[in-house]
């Protein structure tokens, strides 16, 4: 075990904003030779996959080393018991976990230590400090339902839940009664709500500063949001592996890596991409000890931007991500469902569930399909409990389906939910 204080991790990174490009690479370094050989020590599943690749820790003397690593697949780890991907001399049942709503269709639980989740959590925050934020300011966050509010590891920072799967009038009803300073939701959520904005929302929701996450951001989702609200509007790229990937810059409109968190590779056939170029995302998260992420994966498509940022920062930039972004369904009633309201039961209630789709076959029809584990099928009853649950939450018809293989796109493409009817955005 990694055997760093809390105190000792903060300290260290509380000068890194006044690094420059070589400190920030050393301390990149530093992190991966130690979470090489904390792998290759403690955790099953890498030094499986390290010995099937000839691979020992001192291999990997620096980050000219590290396309020698092997990527992790996220298929590949959602297989592997909890104690092969756990390390050595943690506790999985004391871990903090989060479990994924499965953006790639295929859900997956990550755990950490409290230490390891304050110290992303505070990488978040102070990105949100530098873009304006107030340690008075409220802040909004995306809930998936009437769900408890989520403690934040700073008790006097004051968040407020909006349910997202709410109707757009309740969203902005509730917009209103909290005032946010920052506007923190789904991106998709809030492209929706500022189609649905009167003057009236306009008057009382005035946040200072938006922040859309989890969804990709495109040029007519954020100029419909900044003209409902009148507020800048700042891109995050953000995933439950790493927390904060990526914040966007004031200056250039680029994507700021948070390099002091997660080291990002943008790869094509296996290669690191050039400027300008489009790639796989891999992440390395440089405080996950408990459950190691060593070029793991995302499934998401970014475009690779200039190293250094041209507004003087010292760190790397991705131009944009071209990732995905959940399309809300419109219904035979005229309302919409949010796929997400469907996807939430399967992921969080349903363990058994390897993988997923929603479609929306036709008005007043949705088909569920799911692949199971195949060390735990569901029972009749319970797949028939389940299907009741997501009936009575879309108000249409659910067809769920247990398959073995959830079907690619022409183009290859995986798609967790989408509406073969006209998309209402």
């Amino acid at each position: 075990m990694i055997l760093l204080t809390e105190a000792a991790r903060i300290m260290e990174l509380r000068g890194s904003s006044r690094w420059d490009r070589e400190q920030a690479r050393r301390f990149q370094a530093r992190r991966l030779s130690l979470l090489v050989r904390h792998a290759w020590e403690n955790v099953p599943y890498y030094r499986e996959q390290f010995e099937a690749h000839g691979l020992r820790p001192e291999s990997v003397r620096g980050l000219a080393d590290l396309g020698r690593l092997p990527a992790a697949e996220r298929t590949d780890m959602q297989q592997q018991p909890v104690a092969r991907l756990v390390a050595r001399g943690y506790d999985a049942a004391r871990l903090r976990c989060w479990r994924t709503s499965g953006s790639s269709g295929q859900p997956f639980t990550i755990r950490r230590t409290p230490l390891e989740d304050r110290l992303l959590q505070w990488l978040r925050i102070r990105q949100l400090r530098r873009l304006g934020m107030r340690w008075t300011d409220v802040r909004t966050y995306s809930a998936l339902g009437e769900e408890p509010a989520r403690r934040s590891f700073m008790p006097f920072l004051r968040r407020a839940p909006v349910n997202i799967l709410a109707p757009a009038r309740e969203i902005l009803d509730r917009l209103a009664e909290v005032r946010p300073d920052v506007l923190a939701l789904y991106a998709g959520t809030l492209a929706w709500i500022s189609g649905a904005a009167e003057p009236r929302d306009r008057e009382r929701i005035r946040p200072r500063l938006i922040v859309p996450v989890a969804e990709a951001l495109t040029p007519l989702m954020r100029r419909r949001i900044e003209e409902a609200f009148a507020a800048p509007v700042y891109d995050f790229y953000a995933a439950h592996e790493f927390n904060l990937i990526a914040s966007e810059c004031g200056k250039t409109g680029l994507l700021h890596l948070e390099e002091t968190g997660v080291l990002v590779e943008v790869l094509k056939d296996g290669r690191p991409c050039a400027e300008g170029e489009a790639g796989e995302v891999h992440g390395t998260a440089l405080h996950s000890f408990a459950m190691p992420f060593l070029r793991y994966r995302l499934g998401d498509i970014a475009v690779r931007g200039p190293d250094p940022c041209p507004c003087g920062a010292p760190c790397a930039t991705l131009a944009r991500v071209e990732g995905r972004s959940a399309e809300r369904f419109l219904l035979a009633s005229g309302k919409t469902l949010h796929p997400f309201a469907l996807v939430a039961p399967v992921t969080r209630e349903a363990e058994w569930v390897r993988q997923y789709q929603v479609v929306q076959e036709a008005l007043d029809h949705v088909r569920v399909l799911v692949v199971a584990a195949p060390d735990s099928p569901p029972g009749r009853e319970r797949l028939e409990e389940l299907g009741r649950r997501l009936e009575a939450i879309a108000g249409v018809r659910v067809t769920l389906e247990l398959t073995e293989r959830i079907p690619r796109s022409p183009a290859g493409k995986y798609q967790p939910y989408y509406s073969k009817l006209r998309s209402e955005r």
